[in-house]
């Protein structure tokens, strides 16, 4: 297969990480296994390799990925070494589903729905084993009227909130919920991470409301739980990519496979993406389906992707690159970064207002701990923010 013009002066290892960052269908392997060969002919820098593997969360899609080519030469230590990423990646995928079932039990008798949106049941449905995927933690929705007796029910299962989040005032939890969708929980015992969302933060409420409405219940180890069908789950991991710029490789895996099988309908999801003003992401997702794995764009009518702002594409491909990933959403290093993620965001997700942009620029989390001011005083983070964001980045230099 041709080489795509974006590889081109990008090194061997990152070839081989892009190659490996998702399992091809069959009808793809073949050519998935001409990208490999071709990158590994190159002479990669292994440990470079190991490196971007952990970067980009993908260890045990890249071992399967590897482990199914026919006579390709991968040095000894290499394999050891990413064997062994790939077994603590299963170890940790079986530890979440021990978690994920006392969840869903402890829901399920307390009459809380509950859909799951990535982590190993995501893995499960895309390539029928729950340990390909890495996920660092548990992503699961509840509806927003229920998320008081979620809470409550994971506290009883020895889950608590995260430390950022504990003590806020009223007024911060306000702020706190108009920033952010999700709460984060800690297993006292494990130390496992879970986050609990109430909506999607690129969405309005009622087109999360909707989507429970489309959802389908299904039956996982004796717990009865919500899925997304196809077309919600595709705007779903489209928007959650895109909204994070696609730094990390395994997300536009996960769109690969659905892609590269045939299990949506691409012209019916664009036209529903259309009608919740989300068409953007989808369209951005496919377009990099195509530079980066090489994937054919679905006949669309009217050529919808001539008018994609080129920034939404460009941003991706640069971010993919990127040695460092970037900072956790709400938490980035500089000011020059945090706007150029609000115009990237404003340019995917047209829906968001100026307003929330601002909130965004304006509050942090971090600043409500690291200087808690009583309710009363609320105001005054926004003009102490510049402040507060300085403090923040000496106290990280002093540490």
């Amino acid at each position: 297969m041709p080489k795509s013009d974006w590889l081109i002066g990008t090194s061997p290892a990152f070839r081989l990480m892009i190659a490996t960052s998702w399992l091809a269908p069959d009808s793809w392997q073949k050519n998935q296994e001409e990208t490999i060969r071709e990158a590994i002919g190159a002479g990669p820098d292994w440990t470079e390799y190991l490196f971007l593997v952990d970067r980009h969360r993908t260890p045990a899609l890249s071992w399967a990925t590897l482990s199914r080519v026919p006579g390709i030469v991968v040095p000894a230590p290499t394999k050891q070494e990413l064997e062994k990423r790939s077994n603590a990646c299963r170890v940790q995928s079986i530890r979440h589903c021990r978690e994920l079932v006392r969840i869903l039990k402890a829901f399920n008798h307390a009459g809380i729905p509950v859909m799951n949106l990535k982590g190993p049941m995501l893995s499960a449905e895309l390539y029928g084993d729950v340990g390909l995927r890495q996920s660092n933690d548990l992503d699961l929705a509840v509806p927003p009227e229920d998320i008081s007796r979620a809470q409550d029910c994971l506290i009883d299962l020895g889950w608590h909130l995260e430390s950022t989040l504990i003590s806020m005032t009223p007024r911060q939890w306000e702020k706190f919920h108009q920033m952010r969708d999700d709460l984060i929980f800690i297993h006292s015992q494990s130390g496992s991470e879970l986050e609990i969302h109430s909506h999607n933060y690129w969405e309005p409420l009622d087109q999360s409301r909707a989507r429970w409405a489309r959802s389908i219940s299904t039956v996982w180890q004796g717990c009865t739980h919500h899925g997304m069908n196809t077309i919600d789950q595709v705007l779903y991991l489209s928007s959650h990519g895109g909204a994070h710029a696609w730094f990390r490789a395994k997300w536009l895996g996960d769109l690969a496979r659905i892609h590269a099988e045939g299990r949506v309908n691409w012209e019916a999801a664009l036209g529903f993406a259309r009608s919740i003003e989300q068409e953007k992401p989808l369209l951005a997702c496919l377009k990099l389906l195509q530079i980066v794995h090489r994937l054919p764009l679905p006949r669309l009518h009217g050529n919808p992707l001539q008018n994609l702002p080129s920034f939404l594409i460009d941003s991706p491909l640069h971010a993919l690159k990127v040695t460092k990933e970037p900072p956790a959403r709400g938490a980035l290093e500089s000011l020059p970064d945090l706007l150029y993620m609000i115009r990237y965001t404003r340019l995917i997700l047209p829906q968001k207002t100026w307003a929330e942009s601002l909130s965004e620029l304006l509050y942090c989390r971090q600043d409500f701990r690291m200087f808690p001011l009583p309710d009363s005083l609320f105001w005054a983070y926004a003009p102490l923010r510049p402040i507060l964001f300085a403090w923040r980045k000496l106290s990280r230099i002093w540490a």
